[in-house]
């Protein structure tokens, strides 16, 4: 599989259906210290469901400890600035909003956090950042690799283990329940991408079909 590719940011127009939209890219800038950009909506159904990167200028051990001292996008222990300024910008809208894929782009790594349920990104984005923190030291293997993507959870259809197939998740019919299970990580000494069990703070020895949702 090749390295994840971002798309260029979507230009903004009174076509995206969304008030209070530019208000709230801003308001995200402010709490992250980063340049925040909507790469692309999809509308359908009476849901616009967003895709947004966030650029911030520093190295992801950086950000973590930042984070932990409540000085980068901590907005207490039950709620981020990016679910409080997503639930504003819902109150403005009738139509239903939500966030398909958040990616954050720092100095050294980018991790793309894909939506498993509704708003489920708001919601868990400070539980995410908190169990990165937790297992840096063992997904960067006792900090000897810097990982240069890390997505957030793994969507596969299988993978192959000594030869035997294992199902984790079907990449069209089973979502995983849970941001915590698997993640997948590249590092500079692999080609491909590595699934982290999070569980078992581990590396599986596995061939890895690594697939995200509607690539």
């Amino acid at each position: 599989m090749g390295n994840f590719k971002l798309n260029p940011p979507s230009k903004l127009d009174e076509s995206s259906g969304i008030i209070g939209l530019d208000g709230y890219l801003k308001s995200l800038e402010k709490h992250y210290f980063s340049e925040v950009s909507l790469r692309s909506y999809n509308s359908g159904n009476e849901l616009v469901e967003m895709t947004i990167d966030m650029r911030c200028n520093v190295s992801l051990l950086d950000m973590l400890v930042f984070y932990n001292k409540g000085r980068w996008g901590y907005g207490g222990p039950d709620a981020s600035p990016l679910k409080n300024s997503f639930d504003h910008l819902t109150e403005q809208n009738t139509v239903s909003l939500d966030i398909e894929e958040l990616t954050l782009l720092f100095n050294d790594t980018s991790i793309i956090i894909k939506k498993i349920y509704n708003r489920s990104i708001p919601e868990q984005l400070n539980d995410i950042l908190s169990e990165i923190g937790n297992h840096y030291v063992y997904f960067s293997k006792g900090l000897t690799e810097k990982p240069y993507e890390i997505f957030v959870p793994v969507f596969e259809d299988k993978f192959t283990d000594n030869g035997i197939d294992h199902a984790l998740m079907g990449a069209t019919e089973k979502t995983p329940k849970s941001y915590f299970e698997f993640w997948g990580v590249y590092l500079e000494s692999h080609d491909d991408a590595l699934i982290f069990d999070v569980s078992g703070n581990t590396y599986i020895p596995a061939d890895l079909d690594l697939r995200m949702l509607d690539d």
